[in-house]
């Protein structure tokens, strides 16, 4: 199909299935930080909590995935993301590949929008609400991937209870630009480590999940900088509008593709030869 690389495009750009950070040389186990498996998911969830109760926030996210070659070697590629949240159905997330690629995830309240700047094209789908509805929506159904998606989820806490298996404390980081509790949990899926504040607001400085089932166990890792708690965005902010020579598409997951239609054989003659 014409546009068919467009399509894909969108689709590779916002992936997770790339995700993670090349693995981290083994070293000694650090000294554990004083209390246990129960303070450290009192901190997890007070972080959950607290995310999933701020009205707006803006972040900026410095992150890197691992991308597994035929040759077993990974490479690391990475982003930034500029996030702008206002509850209950306002996102923004502004991206800036490693590689100058620059694109957009947008919900207004109505539509949520993907855009990619060096492919000139955007998709747009229709789903009013809020934005756990519109990420849920994005994920589940357009089969789209937002990095951290769960981060900016109302029902976070929710999740977090429903997927970790255990969270153990490693210790006090004071490398950071704050120090803070560096975790390591497991789930089914991913065994992920953060670090959230030792004092003030549990806001996480930085995250590494590793994907243990897939092949060569590629990492993800985010690095958090910039928290805002009351930004005042404007209504504008959250309006899509394509420069010229920017075309719409829809999204590959709407796309409907036909199957070719069966072409009946001609029916035999009687008493003919075979």
């Amino acid at each position: 199909m014409r546009y068919m690389k467009f399509f894909v495009a969108l689709a590779l750009m916002w992936s997770l299935t790339l995700l993670p950070a090349a693995a981290m040389a083994a070293q000694e186990q650090p000294a554990a930080a004083p209390g246990g498996a129960s303070e450290a998911m009192t901190l997890l969830m007070r972080t959950a909590d607290f995310l999933s109760q701020s009205p707006r926030f803006s972040v900026t996210i410095r992150d890197g995935y691992d991308v597994l070659q035929e040759s077993g070697q990974k490479i690391e590629f990475g982003e930034v993301r500029n996030i702008v949240l206002r509850r209950p159905d306002r996102f923004r997330s502004d991206i800036e590949r490693s590689d100058g690629q620059k694109g957009l995830v947008l919900f207004d309240g109505k539509d949520i929008i993907v855009f990619s700047g060096k492919d000139k094209v955007f998709a747009k789908a229709s789903r009013p609400g809020d934005l756990d509805g519109a990420v849920t929506y994005l994920l589940s159904d357009l089969k789209m991937r937002l990095p951290l998606a769960m981060m900016f989820l109302s029902r976070l806490p929710f999740e977090i209870e429903k997927r970790v298996r255990s969270v153990e404390m490693v210790e006090r980081s004071v490398i950071m630009d704050v120090p803070c509790f560096h975790l390591a949990a497991r789930t089914d899926e991913v065994d992920f480590q953060i670090w959230i504040p030792a004092e003030g607001e549990p806001l996480p400085r930085r995250i590494v999940i590793t994907y243990k089932h897939d092949d060569g166990q590629p990492q993800f890792w985010a690095n958090f900088s910039d928290w805002n708690l009351s930004p005042n965005p404007a209504d504008s902010l959250f309006v899509f509008a394509p420069a010229e020579g920017v075309r719409e598409i829809p999204f590959l997951a709407q796309m409907k593709i036909s199957k070719p239609e069966s072409v009946e054989k001609p029916a035999k003659k009687k008493g003919g030869k075979k």
